[in-house]
C-alpha cells in the first residue's frame, strides 16, 4: 500500500496572509507594518513586495481569502441541508466558527473602520459585505425550498450581518460579552422573520 503523501506546504503568499492575520490580531492594524508581517512569516520584505503591491493590498487579499473560505463552507452546508434545518444549521456553523475565525473578524472590522475615511478601501469592503449578504440571503431562500433570494431575503440578511458585526465588535473588545446568548437571540429573530413574513 503506497504511503500517504504529505500535504503541500503553504505558499509564500499564503504564509504572508496568515502572518498578516496574526500580526493585526496581536498588534493592531496601525502597527502591522510590512516589515513586521514579513518577520512573522519568516521572509524578507522584498518577498512581500513581490507578492503584494502594498500592505493594504495584502490585507485585502487576506479578507478575500477568508471570504472565499466562508462562502465555500456555507455553500456546501446549504446544499447538503434540508430546507427546515437551514437556519439552525447556519447559526450552528456560525457559532462554531467564532473562535477559530477571531483573527479574521478582527482584521475585517479594523479595515471596515478605516474604510470610513478611505474611499478606495471602502469599495473593497462593500464588495466583501455584499458577497456575504448575498450568501446569507440564499440561506433564507433555501429555508423555504427556494433557489433564489428575494428582496426581503436580502434585507433580512443585511440586517442580520449588521447585528452580527456589532456582536463581534462587542465580544472582541470584551471577552465577557454574552456572545452565545446573543447568537441565540439572533437565531430566534431570524427564524421568526422567516416564519412570520408580515413582520417585515
Amino acid at each position: 500500500m503506497p504511503a500517504a503523501s504529505n500535504p503541500s506546504p503553504p505558499s509564500t503568499r499564503d504564509r504572508l496572509i496568515d502572518a498578516a492575520f496574526r500580526v493585526v490580531a496581536r498588534d493592531g492594524l496601525e502597527a502591522a507594518s510590512v516589515k513586521l508581517i514579513a518577520t512573522e512569516a519568516g521572509v524578507t520584505t522584498g518577498l512581500v513586495h513581490y507578492h503584494f503591491a502594498s500592505k493594504e493590498a495584502m490585507l485585502e487579499a487576506a479578507l478575500h481569502r477568508g471570504l472565499q473560505a466562508y462562502l465555500e463552507r456555507n455553500r456546501g452546508r446549504r446544499a447538503a441541508t434540508p430546507a427546515h434545518q437551514q437556519i439552525e444549521a447556519f447559526f450552528a456553523a456560525a457559532g462554531a466558527a467564532v473562535e477559530p475565525d477571531r483573527d479574521f473578524f478582527k482584521l475585517r472590522l479594523a479595515l471596515a473602520a478605516r474604510a470610513m475615511t478611505q474611499p478606495a478601501l471602502a469599495g473593497a469592503i462593500q464588495a466583501i459585505n455584499k458577497a456575504a449578504i448575498d450568501e446569507v440571503a440564499l440561506v433564507f431562500a433555501a429555508s423555504r425550498g427556494a433557489a433564489e433570494a428575494t428582496p426581503r431575503d436580502l434585507a433580512l440578511a443585511a440586517t442580520l450581518k449588521a447585528a452580527f458585526d456589532g456582536i463581534m465588535l462587542a465580544w472582541i473588545n470584551d471577552p465577557q460579552f454574552p456572545i452565545v446568548a446573543a447568537g441565540q437571540i439572533l437565531e430566534q429573530a431570524a427564524t421568526l422573520w422567516v416564519e412570520e413574513p408580515r413582520l417585515l
